[in-house]
């Protein structure tokens, strides 16, 4: 690998203009007819009126006894624990509500607070989940959402205006914090309800409730494959000129490279692959990248640079090598290279330990690695390796006697820049 012509100067161009678009959440209130908030129960001639103040405290009270324990998602499965999430809960099935967020536009408001930075919209879709009622002492500890599909993204939450304190919905995303509290928010009228939509990633609690009964619907958020509007935004304009300003700079990768961007939201990546096309799978999830990730992969694109999906192992004793698919140890591993050589996995950089770590022997690894210099590739990280998204695989590790063991690996963005004469022609 030639030694790379990448300065700080273009590293900071690059990484400064990569900033959130947008929030990670959006929220306001919108307006619904009157009838639409009033809730029937599916096993009982019983119906509560959720519009602002008009529930008494007694038919709260009966909704929150009809309801079941509310669970929440851990490691793939429904958990229920009071000690991390205390709420009731109605499935979908159990009741009745005439509220329709399509029609009514509200659909399009979340669209526009989460992608209006886009310059080819994609589309969504919401799918009712689950009713939600909070009592007194009830909460839901910080954590974050199970996706429940490759193409879900975010959530939706309507916050009815119920007489209620306390029960504020906290975010927490990437060093940010904000706090959305439904029962201070400003109603202008008493059919208006609260909303907030945010990623899936986006780690979330609800504070406890001190008085009365915080009432919730909650959509799952989707990506679907529909065209994209006709009239595209324009593209995010610092990351845009940021690439164009290192591209136009002759100094910049002269005879071409690449670049890898460590990505900062989580995605679900569909380990299950049910018989489709392993490589064309991995790479769909190019659809549902969320805010800077996207910013990143689309302005690529703008720019002819060829961007892609991949996952990046760092294996003991061979270095970090680049996936087009999800590692899956279907063989005994006898050694790493010889593995990596099988999944025709690609070496960018070799294998050099912590000088402390007294377990290697260290000039003939620092040997090793100047006699693969030559042969690696042009590679720079502008974003570190180390993703939001990180897999687990295991195998089987072969020595005195077989066993089990586990290896992660990042998902990364990778861009190819051509050598700066077929830039000058692009």
């Amino acid at each position: 690998m030639p030694a790379s012509t990448i300065t700080q100067s273009h590293r900071a161009l690059l990484t400064d203009a990569l900033v959130e678009p947008k929030p990670f959440y959006g929220e306001g209130v919108w307006s619904f007819p009157a009838d639409h908030l009033n809730l029937f129960l599916a096993k009982d001639p019983f119906h509560v009126d959720l519009s602002k103040d008009a529930a008494s405290d007694a038919n709260l009270q009966k909704l929150a006894a009809a309801c079941d324990a509310a669970t929440f998602g851990m490691d793939q499965k429904d958990v229920l624990d009071e000690s991390y999430r205390k709420a009731g809960k109605l499935d979908r099935k159990d009741f009745g509500l005439n509220i329709d967020i399509v029609t009514s536009g509200l659909l399009q408001a979340v669209h526009t607070a989460l992608f209006s930075w886009e310059d080819q919209p994609r589309s969504i879709a919401a799918e009712l989940y689950k009713l939600n009622v909070y009592g007194p002492g009830s909460f839901f500890k910080a954590h974050k959402d199970t996706p429940r599909g490759d193409d879900m993204f975010g959530s939706l939450v309507l916050n009815f205006p119920t007489k209620h304190e306390g029960g504020a919905l906290v975010l927490r995303h990437d060093g940010r914090e904000h706090i959305h509290d439904a029962s201070a928010a400003a109603y202008t009228s008493g059919d208006q309800v609260s909303w907030i939509a945010f990623y899936s990633d986006v780690e979330h609690e609800v504070l406890p409730v001190t008085s009365g009964y915080r009432v919730t619907l909650t959509y799952n958020l989707y990506f679907t494959k529909d065209k994209p509007s006709d009239n595209p935004l324009p593209p995010a304009e610092p990351l845009l000129l940021a690439f164009k300003n290192v591209l136009g700079d002759e100094s910049f990768l002269p005879t071409g490279g690449r670049l890898g961007f460590g990505l900062k939201h989580q995605y679900p990546i569909p380990v299950e692959l049910e018989g489709r096309n392993e490589k064309q799978a991995f790479q769909d999830l190019s659809y549902a990248l969320k805010g800077s990730d996207r910013a990143v992969f689309h302005t690529a694109e703008l720019l002819g640079l060829k961007p892609k999906l991949a996952m990046a192992y760092e294996l003991e004793d061979a270095g970090v090598y680049l996936l087009d698919s999800i590692y899956a140890g279907r063989h005994e591993v006898h050694g790493w290279e010889d593995e990596m050589r099988r999944w025709n996995g690609e070496k960018i950089e070799s294998f050099l330990p912590d000088p402390e770590d007294d377990q290697y022997d260290h000039g003939y690894l620092a040997d090793k690695a100047a006699a693969e210099l030559p042969t690696l590739p042009s590679f720079d990280w502008i974003v570190p390796r180390a993703s939001s998204t990180r897999v687990k695989s295991k195998f089987i590790a072969y020595g005195n006697q077989a066993s089990m063991g586990s290896v992660y690996g990042d998902l990364v963005l990778i861009i190819t820049v051509p050598p700066k004469d077929e830039r000058a022609q692009a």
